[in-house]
């Protein structure tokens, strides 16, 4: 409490910093400024940040500086062995301890945070944070908040996840194959749009986004990217965002790519996939969520990674590592977007096909590893969402799900729009007929009993 009203007595004599002030805009190019680290006992009222009183409300006069912005104040709780990953800012941002320890990581640099001490970063800046100790590391969290209609899809641009689970705390099944290094890719786009793929995916991980009125609802979110990468922002976070608005706890998968010589091979991410649903579920108190209502939602290849999850749920793929291993990997329901379903000719998408299996699996591979040939009559209900002009991954896929789910009893919807190519996600489709598949899925989800009205 004094901080906050500590804030709001300064907010009228502080010196703005520079910001991004369009919502969506793509990253600072020059370097940013260096992080700075600071405790409040050492702060002089007077001066303007970094070195003056502490608080993001003193770094803005939000009316000039940042036309159309409101200022956000998050408090956000990491558990022993838990962490922000890192990410790029697309703002300034101010991290202060409220109680517990850690680390925060920026620019090569680690500073160790205590108690009243707060951490200054800076627009474009790739930040993560840590918590050490035994006590939960406590934070609060400030920065400016784009203010965007609650009608949009493109919603909380500025947002990053609030905590980051690894899957694997003693490393993946089988240890990191030679060679692998884990790194971000940006990648342009016709909207201004942050837009990243993990490559040579090692620590697979849920960044996980809560919402301000939890519903008890999750969704595991897995994005594509033919397993050569794996989507971030695109199939990723911007679903996330979206969803967690409505209520729901939002769990973004990054996985391990089969062809990268892993000891499981072809069943490398399902590893990942089913790890993510357990581990999703062994949380499921300290996380406020109904472990019986978890939905998975995969696009593209991640569809198919979803699909997989889907119908091969029980199979064993991994030996158990800990208590979260107990629980089920089963979706409650699921939600197929574009996704590659056959890895069969002529109707695959070729590069998923060949990075999942080879350039010449036999029939048997084949079979097992696409989804239409595998479905359980204990497969939950599935959603079928695609586009009848795909040219990437042909309608045919989405037509193949829809009958083989059918086939064996499984509730199964399929909604196929006329236009849409692939991989539209919620990008561009405001005034589209494509706009509508959110709330699609929302509503197929509360009839299914996932999500509430």
């Amino acid at each position: 409490m004094r901080l906050i009203i500590c804030l709001l007595l300064l907010a009228a004599c502080a010196t703005p910093l520079p910001i991004q002030a369009e919502q969506g805009m793509p990253p600072v190019k020059n370097a940013p400024r260096p992080m700075v680290v600071v405790h409040e006992a050492n702060v002089i009222s007077q001066e303007t940040p970094p070195h003056g009183a502490l608080g993001m409300s003193t770094a803005y006069r939000i009316s000039d500086a940042a036309p159309g912005r409101t200022m956000e104040f998050r408090r956000r709780d990491l558990h022993p062995g838990s962490a922000i990953g890192e990410h790029v800012i697309a703002h300034d941002e101010v991290y202060y301890v409220l109680s517990g320890q850690g680390e925060v990581f920026s620019g090569g640099t680690t500073a160790r945070l205590t108690t009243g001490m707060a951490a200054y970063l800076y627009t474009g800046a790739n930040v993560g944070i840590r918590q050490t100790g035994d006590e939960p590391l406590s934070l609060i969290i400030s920065y400016p908040k784009s203010v965007a209609d609650n009608d949009s899809l493109l919603v909380d641009l500025d947002r990053q996840p609030d905590e980051s689970i690894r899957l694997w705390p003693d490393g993946p099944p089988g240890g990191v194959p030679d060679g692998l290094a884990q790194h971000y890719v940006s990648r342009d786009n016709p909207y201004g749009l942050v837009d990243r793929a993990i490559h040579d995916v090692t620590d697979p991980a849920l960044a996980v986004f809560r919402p301000e009125h939890p519903d008890g609802s999750a969704l595991l979110l897995i994005p594509g990217g033919g397993y050569k990468w794996v989507v971030v922002e695109k199939e990723g976070y911007e679903g996330a965002r979206w969803f967690a608005r409505r209520g729901t706890t939002v769990y973004v998968l990054s996985y391990r790519l089969p062809h990268q010589d892993w000891a499981a091979g072809p069943d490398t991410p399902l590893q990942d996939a089913q790890r993510a649903m357990r581990l999703i579920r062994a949380r499921a108190g300290e996380s406020g969520i109904d472990p019986s209502r978890v939905m998975a939602m995969g696009f593209s290849a991640g569809g198919h990674l979803a699909g997989s999850l889907t119908t091969r749920f029980e199979v064993d793929v991994y030996a158990p590592v800990d208590a979260a291993d107990t629980h089920s990997a089963r979706p409650d329901a699921s939600v197929l977007v574009y996704p590659v379903i056959t890895l069969s000719q002529p109707h695959t998408h070729g590069s998923t096909s060949q990075n999942m299996i080879g350039p010449t699996p036999d029939a048997d591979t084949l079979a097992k590893y696409s989804v239409e040939t595998s479905v359980p009559a204990g497969a939950p209900p599935v959603f079928i969402l695609h586009a009848g002009d795909d040219a990437v991954v042909p309608v045919e896929n989405a037509l193949m799900a829809y009958d083989a789910f059918r086939k064996v009893g499984v509730k199964a919807s399929l909604h196929i729009f006329e236009h849409g190519g692939h991989g539209f996600g919620l990008r561009g489709i405001d005034t589209d007929p494509l706009q509508v598949w959110p709330e699609l899925v929302r509503d197929w989800g509360v009839s299914e009993g996932i999500f509430t009205d």
